[in-house]
């Protein structure tokens, strides 16, 4: 049987959800007769039903065929959380075999749902098309094997290579991006569990971090201020969605909740830690300059994606170089993207 093919399948369906369900990971689910599709479905949000109890409820509540076969980009749970185990009714509805893409690394699973499912006499494949099913779920593995968010580091840089001009002009955002690039920016805010800036970002261009342009879920609002320089009036301070404040001293500003970070710590790592053990799954850092170089001196990043404009400012900051070649690299006009990765992947044929 073509396991692979439908694990495509699997994982296309699972992508659906980006944005959607963290702190849980993507998931797609397919039941197959032969060459036929009996149902599909996918984790659509957190809290909700999991893939492969989407895919039944899409089958109905009548038999499973005995020669019918789920497959599942990732193991099914075997422990009851916000729902119940999905290996339980696996079991329940008959099943005899069950394809599955990549373990499970959650402590509460980890090769448990796959056990069940065998004690139970079910025929379980498994590692189908696994580096790519680890792939599209990247953001949930790495938080579960290096206890840490899923970082992501985005920066927009003018042709000559600065992040913004010296000295400002009074006219606000310095424009580097065409519309089209920044469609695709939103896009990626969207998909992210939070976004982070420094005190530098939000006192020269006063951002929102919202997502505009695109439908999705603002991500968390992470502010990184450990000298409390940040105006109670910012942007991000405006109560629309949440934010984070990390600070040197507490400030007390309304309707924010803040982190004071141990002076004798470093900073960072304490950001991280506290996102993680608030099951923050990925972190898009968006500048400035200075934040973005820490993050790539420390080593603390996955993914780099570099926006490149046309526009030339002659001096002003410089943006972060990169000591590797970019993976990956396209035009959005009229601006190129370069796509770097830390390390690469076993499954180099990424999808964005």
């Amino acid at each position: 049987m073509e396991h692979a093919r439908w694990m495509e399948r699997c994982m296309q369906l699972a992508r659906n959800g980006a944005g959607l369900v963290a702190p849980n990971p993507l998931v797609g689910a397919v039941l197959v007769q032969g060459e036929r599709i009996l149902a599909e479905g996918w984790h659509r949000a957190h809290g909700g039903p999991h893939a492969e109890v989407q895919c039944l409820h899409a089958f109905g509540d009548g038999p499973v065929p005995h020669d019918a076969v789920m497959h599942v980009s990732l193991e099914p749970c075997s422990h009851t959380g916000l729902t119940p185990p999905c290996s339980e009714l696996l079991i329940a509805r008959g099943l005899r075999t069950v394809v599955v893409g990549c373990e499970d690394p959650d402590a509460r699973v980890a090769g448990s749902g796959i056990a069940r499912l065998r004690e139970a006499g079910i025929t379980v494949v498994t590692d189908v098309l696994r580096d790519a099913c680890r792939w599209v779920n990247r953001r949930f593995i790495t938080a579960m094997e290096e206890q840490r968010p899923y970082i992501i580091l985005k920066w927009a840089r003018t042709s000559d290579g600065f992040l913004d001009r010296h000295p400002r002009d009074g006219r606000g955002v310095q424009r580097i991006s065409g519309m089209a690039t920044d469609v695709l920016a939103h896009r990626w805010r969207s998909e992210e569990h939070a976004i982070l800036v420094g005190s530098r970002t939000v006192l020269n261009d006063n951002p929102h971090l919202s997502v505009r342009h695109v439908a999705g879920r603002p991500p968390l609002r992470v502010v990184l201020d450990r000298q409390g320089i940040t105006p109670e009036a910012s942007n991000v301070y405006d109560g629309s969605f949440p934010t984070l404040l990390f600070t040197g001293k507490a400030r007390g500003l309304n309707g924010v909740e803040e982190v004071v970070l141990p002076p004798d710590k470093a900073p960072l790592e304490c950001l991280l830690a506290e996102l993680h053990r608030r099951k923050i799954r990925s972190l898009l850092v968006e500048g400035g300059g200075e934040l973005l170089g820490h993050f790539i001196a420390a080593g603390f990043w996955d993914e780099a994606r570099e926006i490149v404009g046309k526009p030339l400012f002659l001096h002003g900051t410089p943006a972060p170089r990169m000591l590797q070649q970019p993976l990956r690299s396209f035009h959005t006009s009229p601006d190129r993207v370069h796509l770097y990765l830390r390390q690469l992947q076993p499954d180099p044929a990424w999808r964005w």
